[in-house]
């Protein structure tokens, strides 16, 4: 019986060890002591050997259990070092993929303003040039709902809308003229990053009215500026507010700088090819291009079977003028005269400036009758015109020829010709007149 007491008790001590901690050994190992000091035992010696195993088991089995105590804090305190750098782990890989997505956002605009580059760098053609700069950033700033670019006009010193790429074709830019914020970037030669079009503080005392936003509440913009040459305004709209961000206004900035080249570089072009076809003086087409649309517009009467009137033009006395006024008097009617002309024909007649003093006009899908009408229009504006040459008033007059193709002439030499005969019987009969052939 005694026997089974001491490995009941050593039982419980080593169940309390598996089953609780340290302390408990301890509890259990005490009562267990207390238990067999109470018991009558036969021997007084098994007695004290009874007590000391239950000593020597709780002893060895609580210092184990704090072994395995301190092993098991270690390990959850390693554990919660493993579980924050993971945790730190995750946040770097999640600003990894950020920055990728960034870098991959990054490499495919730099991309596509290299393929711009390119392309902008072989386009001549301003009629080309603007459409390929507002949908090509439409792209690379994916995050708009339209792009209209203004080009500055002259003369007036105004803007006017070149282009647009807009997001919703029923999307209509009403502004042609642009707004009061691309007056701002025109006047102010700089940037501008508008998060909310109703707060901005540069905007408000302006009284900004919905109807002139046209939904827009935020918008970047920037000048086209070449040569310290303001060309125009490139600017990106969007319906919600904060859509844009400093990167966005800086990569519009470096588009700009490539649109300005390229619209630069069309204007070049376009003023050199008006350079190589029209008069210096006058601005009307030189003789050269003008046999070019001649026969152009030969070949097109014969193909569609229809007509048109050749006048030639000269001014009387012409000399004279030269003689009495000076070569700088000479041209001041020359140019006087050309415009008289130019803002006398329908649009897409042909006039050009023919020799020295004289002038041809090609009228288009044109009768006789017509042709006469539209001359003696020209003739008498410039006979009504006031001259001022040398502080002095004076009046000019002209004579003309008219050949009517196919009726007079079915060739461009005899049609001339004809012209010519009409042009010489209005000056034997008085000049200031028109004749027909």
């Amino acid at each position: 019986m005694s026997s089974s007491l001491i490995l009941f008790l050593n039982f419980v001590i080593i169940l309390s060890a598996i089953c609780f901690t340290e302390t408990a050994v301890l509890i259990f190992g005490a009562l267990g002591f207390l238990v067999v000091l109470m018991s009558n035992f036969s021997s007084p010696g098994f007695k004290v050997f009874s007590g000391l195993l239950l000593l020597m088991t709780t002893l060895i089995l609580y210092l184990y259990c704090l072994r395995i105590s301190r092993l098991i804090r270690r390990d959850n305190v390693e554990l919660e070092n493993m579980e924050g750098e993971k945790n730190i782990l995750a946040v770097e890989l999640q600003h990894l993929r950020l920055e990728n997505s960034t870098l991959k956002q990054k490499l495919q605009r730099y991309t596509a303003l290299k393929d711009l580059t390119e392309t902008l760098s072989s386009t001549l053609s301003l009629d080309t040039a603007v459409p390929l700069i507002t949908d090509e950033t439409f792209k690379i700033i994916d995050k708009s709902c339209a792009c209209p670019l203004y080009l500055v006009d002259n003369e007036k010193q105004l803007l006017y809308l070149a282009g647009a790429k807009v997001q919703d074709t029923h999307y209509e830019i009403k502004a042609k003229r642009g707004d009061m914020f691309d007056n701002w970037v025109f006047k102010q030669r700089t940037q501008l990053m508008v998060e909310d079009t109703k707060k901005d503080f540069r905007f408000n005392a302006n009284g900004v009215k919905d109807e002139d936003l046209r939904g827009v509440r935020s918008l970047i913009s920037v000048p086209l500026i070449s040569a310290n040459k303001a060309l125009g305004i490139l600017r990106l709209d969007n319906t919600s507010c904060e859509a844009y961000y400093a990167d966005d206004l800086r990569l519009l900035d470096i588009i700009s700088h490539l649109a300005a080249v390229a619209i630069q570089n069309a204007m070049f072009y376009q003023r050199t090819k008006e350079l190589a076809i029209t008069d210096g003086l006058t601005g009307l087409f030189v003789h050269r291009y003008f046999q070019e649309r001649f026969d152009q517009e030969i070949f097109r009467a014969f193909r569609t079977d229809s007509q048109f009137a050749f006048l030639m033009l000269d001014i009387d006395n012409f000399k004279g003028y030269n003689d009495k006024y000076g070569h700088i008097a000479g041209d001041i009617i020359l140019k006087q005269i050309a415009k008289l002309i130019s803002s006398s024909v329908n649009l897409g007649d042909i006039v050009a400036r023919y020799g020295g003093e004289e002038f041809s006009i090609l009228l288009v899908d044109t009768t006789k009758p017509e042709a006469l009408k539209t001359a003696e229009r020209i003739r008498k504006r410039i006979e009504e015109e006031r001259f001022l040459l040398r502080r002095e008033v004076t009046r000019v007059s002209i004579s003309g020829g008219i050949a009517l193709f196919p009726d007079d002439e079915r060739e461009k030499e005899g049609l001339i010709r004809r012209a010519d005969l009409a042009l010489y019987k209005a000056k034997d009969e008085g000049k200031n007149r028109i004749c027909t052939s």
